[in-house]
């Protein structure tokens, strides 16, 4: 019984010197995607294609609202028969289901082209984390400023990324 206790006790013993040499260090780094975005030369031009879309949707959306206008106005007059009243309600409802319509879809079109771009110029940044990480020792390099509460300063790598994209040709 006491030689079993003792294999047990050095069993125990050497586990917990083994514990130490098992554990790997890790390194943890971070980036700030909205940064790339909003600072790099590509994400800059990504921007401005971004409202150049935005800028033509927008006009096209005023375009369908100064119709709806119109034809309010034109409801308002009084020489108007039964039957034109109706019609041109029906025609202002058909109007009002379209603008709508065309103010959802530039919205949901804007949004996908804005997430494309940001896909676009993370993918361009992707190598670069990629060669950050290995040249530094990264075992992770986070991008969701959302679940981080802390960073320290040496582990945002977030304007070496950008100068790097801005050296790209």
């Amino acid at each position: 019984m006491k030689r079993f206790s003792l294999i047990l006790w050095l069993c125990a013993v050497l586990l917990l010197a083994a514990v130490p040499a098992l554990a790997q260090t890790s390194k943890v780094g971070f980036v700030n995607p909205q940064r790339i975005i909003n600072e790099s030369k590509i994400g800059k031009i990504a921007q401005e294609d971004l409202a150049r879309l935005g800028k033509e949707k927008d006009r096209r959306v005023r375009e369908a609202l100064d119709k709806v206008n119109r034809l309010q106005e034109g409801l308002k007059e009084d020489a108007l028969s039964v039957s034109e009243q109706q019609s041109r309600e029906t025609e202002l409802r058909a109007t009002v289901r379209d603008y709508e319509q065309l103010v959802q879809n530039s919205n949901q079109e804007i949004q996908s082209e804005e997430r494309q771009l940001i896909r676009f110029v993370m993918r361009k940044a992707d190598s670069i984390l990629k060669e950050i990480a290995r040249e530094q020792g990264f075992t992770m390099i986070l991008t969701d400023p959302e679940i981080i509460g802390y960073v320290d300063g040496s582990m945002d790598i977030t304007d070496r990324v950008i100068h790097e994209l801005n050296s790209m040709k």
